[in-house]
């Protein structure tokens, strides 16, 4: 899980000024459960190098970090630091101010919440015009069933207020009663593979591997040209800022999801690069084994195709982007021709996102 801690891939690059004299900040934070549950790894690296010191301060709102009694000083050189916080039920931001000049606002992406896989933020990122998408305004998740007490108490920690739920209703077996928990439930179910039957036929023997892989292909490739008014509707929610912070989720995160949360940062203007690099944190983030219960037991074929299955593949994020750019040019095009978001749309989009 922790392996992306070892590159800059995907971290968060800050640059505080275009002055040939002021360094490109890069900084990666990761919940790690290792040194206990909640507590965080932060670690950065300068270009050019530079000497000093980095205080960092913590808050649980992300607005508001106070530059008052840094819960850590460090020397620069060190490039690394362990969080331990005194309450794991709660999530907490962090201000990096470096040699009382340049600052940083970081969050561990991931949480690890009882009960829920590929749970993770989707803010940090650099966006349009330099901006940055806001931490704790946005996070995407696998299913969330059955969820105990406490589970549902880190939820409402962090503030979610609406859960945005894209699985169908063969889908909804075990409802959770998410309404009945103070959550604005705005179901918009997208039709997609059947995992349960697709795991039976892959035990069966009747699915290998390759199948699989064109499979998910040709779904990605349907559903942004199929599913254009359900996520023309998911954005429709997301522009309504009472509606924030907000959860958005499918069976796995894996491909509905995804496809989601892709166009949400194109629309923010997040590079490509980026976007491909947090599809891939699925990764990191979702525990085959435990999705597919008996599947690693299986034939070396079957688990081939299981793995497939519960996996996020390059191949399968440019098959959506390449069939969006095959049918309307590019993203772009097709967010305001294929789902009718105008340029008010996106601006007010952005004014909720981007800080």
């Amino acid at each position: 899980m922790y392996k992306h801690l070892l590159g800059w891939l995907a971290a968060l690059m800050f640059c505080p000024s275009c002055s040939d004299n002021s360094p490109n900040i890069f900084v990666v934070c990761e919940e790690d459960s290792r040194v206990g549950r909640g507590n965080c790894i932060i670690k950065w690296e300068t270009t050019p190098v530079i000497e000093g010191k980095v205080k960092i301060y913590a808050s649980t709102d992300p607005d508001k970090i106070p530059e008052k009694d840094p819960i850590l000083i460090a020397d620069i050189s060190d490039q690394l630091a362990t969080i331990v916080i005194s309450d794991p039920t709660q999530r907490y931001y962090y201000k990096m101010v470096f040699n009382n000049r340049y600052r940083v606002v970081t969050a561990s992406r991931n949480s690890v919440i009882s009960g829920i896989q590929n749970f993770r933020d989707i803010g940090g990122y650099v966006a349009a015009k330099g901006k940055q998408v806001r931490w704790g305004m946005l996070y995407r998740s696998a299913q969330i069933e059955s969820l105990s007490y406490s589970t549902f108490k880190e939820l409402k920690n962090i503030g979610i207020k609406m859960i945005i739920d894209l699985r169908t209703a063969e889908e909804v077996v075990k409802k959770p009663h998410l309404e009945e928990q103070g959550f604005n439930v705005v179901r918009i179910p997208i039709g997609t593979v059947n995992t349960d039957n697709v795991m039976q036929k892959c035990r069966n023997g009747q699915i290998k591997n390759d199948s699989i892989y064109r499979l998910m292909l040709r779904i990605n490739r349907e559903m942004v040209i199929y599913c254009r008014a359900e996520y023309k509707e998911m954005f429709d929610a997301l522009e309504k800022k009472d509606n924030y912070p907000a959860l958005i989720l499918c069976t796995t995160g894996i491909d509905r999801t995804a496809i989601a949360s892709a166009m949400i940062l194109s629309a923010l203007g997040v590079n490509e690069e980026t976007i491909m690099s947090d599809y891939l944190r699925s990764n990191d983030f979702f525990d085959i084994p435990q999705a597919s219960g008996d599947g690693y037991r299986l034939p070396v074929g079957a688990q081939e195709a299981i793995t497939t299955l519960f996996s996020a593949r390059e191949g399968f994020l440019n098959a959506a982007k390449n069939q969006i750019e095959k049918n309307y040019g590019n993203v772009s095009t097709y967010l305001d021709k294929g789902l009718g978001l105008t340029d008010e749309n996106i601006q007010e989009l952005r004014s909720i996102l981007l800080r």
